[in-house]
């Protein structure tokens, strides 16, 4: 799996990493009919059994939800950030009216 992560995304995960210093924070990728493939940024967040373990930024810790892994494991892809909250996301960026965003690796 080739996950990378923008020099934004390191930066905002490093911001809310020293908030929350005894939190273990993670990303899930998901299939669910919220946040569909958009990165979840969790803190105290168990996994399930059939979540797969893509990457790691920083000590974050990036996992797919077991129907999603087939595929965003085999698209080379960067965990990005872009303006704007989305809709109803309860992921730990959000307050900062930004969103973490996966998208393909460009060629």
């Amino acid at each position: 799996m080739d996950l990378r992560f923008s020099e934004r995304a390191r930066g905002l995960l490093a911001e809310i990493r020293g908030e929350n210093p005894s939190d273990t924070l993670l990303i899930l990728i998901g299939g669910g009919c919220c946040e569909n493939t958009a990165p979840i940024l969790m803190k105290n967040f168990r996994v399930g059994q059939g979540d797969r373990l893509l990457g790691e930024a920083d000590g974050i810790k990036v996992y797919a939800a077991a129907e999603m892994y087939p595929l965003v494991s085999a698209t080379p892809s960067i965990i990005d950030v872009t303006d704007g909250r989305g809709g109803g996301s309860f992921s730990l960026e959000i307050p900062r009216g930004v969103r973490l965003t996966l998208r393909p690796l460009s060629g």
